[in-house]
């Protein structure tokens, strides 16, 4: 618990608080202070922490120690339990809005949840159990120890949504490494994780599951649920493997590679606590990663000389793509993004990838 209680513009003044700047005000220790007022150090530090009331003994105490009166004492935690209860009311009234947001079908199809109907109050009860929160209103803000792939100025909606997949793909992955995350051995793989571009999905995907798995990294690959964000995410494990989620937001197989490497990129820079509040920052550590994925596959060099001649046939493209052993779809991927090319040219090389959940 905390002395000071906040939520949207709300906040609630735990006595405690109050206590705790006397304590510093003074300069000495919490048990110096108890045996001032005459209690134990167990209660003091009950009372700082916010996790006891403030009895009348302790206020009465109180006014004889500071100087502050008993009544003004009691007011402040009548006052806190007050704003408490406005907090919880507030809470209560938002974890509906999060639950109307959450699309309980998908929870259905992949028989996360039986194929029933939920009331409100059951849907609410199933999610609070299913994700292990007290409150729903938990995914109303991005969790800042997680590198996303995809952010702007997203609806409440697409954060919720978001951090729902995010938070399913921790619960599928967080007991299948048993190996810490080896930046190292991640790196000697990258290779052959690149010359993965030019196979089948059906070939590639369980080999590469195996391979980060090696390294102390579980990739999990969801199909995206509606109103999220995501394209991918990095989060680190408390045993300290890490996970990588990807999902088939848009499908295209440029935006699985892309945002498989954006992830990795981060990774091997230990960047998982990622400050959303600081903007610049954020967008300086996203560029460099997006850097990262983009040179992975075709060098900036490479691809400003290669468009640097305005010829975007197909024989180009293809024989550019051959030339740095990738599949056209990567090339036209970064075409597409940067108008070189129409979204709607070449729609026969950009490949499709589906995830399915299964119970490996």
């Amino acid at each position: 618990m905390t002395n000071i209680n906040k939520y949207d513009n709300l906040i609630a003044f735990h006595p405690g608080s109050y206590v705790e700047d006397i304590i510093d005000d003074l300069n000495i220790t919490q048990a110096e202070f108890a045996r001032r007022l005459g209690t134990s150090p167990k209660t003091v530090s009950g009372l700082v922490s916010g996790k006891i009331r403030l009895s009348e003994d302790l206020a009465f105490k109180l006014e004889k120690m500071t100087g502050v009166d008993f009544q003004t004492w009691m007011n402040i935690q009548n006052s806190y339990d007050k704003k408490i209860l406005e907090i919880q009311d507030a809470k209560n009234r938002d974890e509906i809005l999060v639950a109307d947001m959450i699309d309980i079908k998908y929870f259905k199809k992949h028989e996360f949840f039986e194929n029933r109907v939920y009331s409100k109050k059951d849907k609410i009860k199933e999610l609070r159990n299913f994700f292990s929160v007290s409150n729903l209103t938990y995914f109303l803000t991005f969790n800042p120890a997680v590198s996303y792939r995809s952010i702007g100025n997203f609806k409440e909606n697409q954060i919720v949504n978001s951090n729902i997949m995010l938070e399913l793909a921790s619960i599928r992955g967080r007991n299948k490494a048993r190996a810490k995350l080896n930046r190292s051995k991640l790196q000697a793989h990258l290779p052959e994780i690149r010359n993965m571009v030019n196979e089948d999905f059906s070939i590639f995907y369980p080999r590469l599951e195996q391979i980060l798995l090696n390294c102390g990294i579980v990739l999990e690959g969801l199909p995206s649920l509606k109103n999220s964000m995501l394209n991918g995410a990095t989060k680190k494990f408390g045993n300290g493997s890490a996970l990588i989620l990807i999902t088939d937001r848009n499908k295209g197989a440029d935006i699985f590679w892309f945002s498989l490497i954006h992830e990795i990129s981060h990774i091997l820079d230990n960047d998982f606590y990622t400050n959303i509040e600081d903007i610049e920052q954020y967008r300086e550590k996203e560029n460099k990663a997006d850097k990262f994925a983009k040179d992975f596959f075709i060098r900036e060099e490479s691809y400003e000389d290669f468009v640097s001649k305005g010829n975007f046939t197909t024989k180009a493209i293809t024989d550019f793509s051959q030339e740095m052993n990738v599949q056209p779809f990567i090339l036209l991927g970064r075409l597409k993004k940067d108008e070189y090319v129409k979204y709607n040219q070449f729609t026969e090389y950009m490949t499709k990838y589906k995830l399915e959940l299964n119970d490996k």
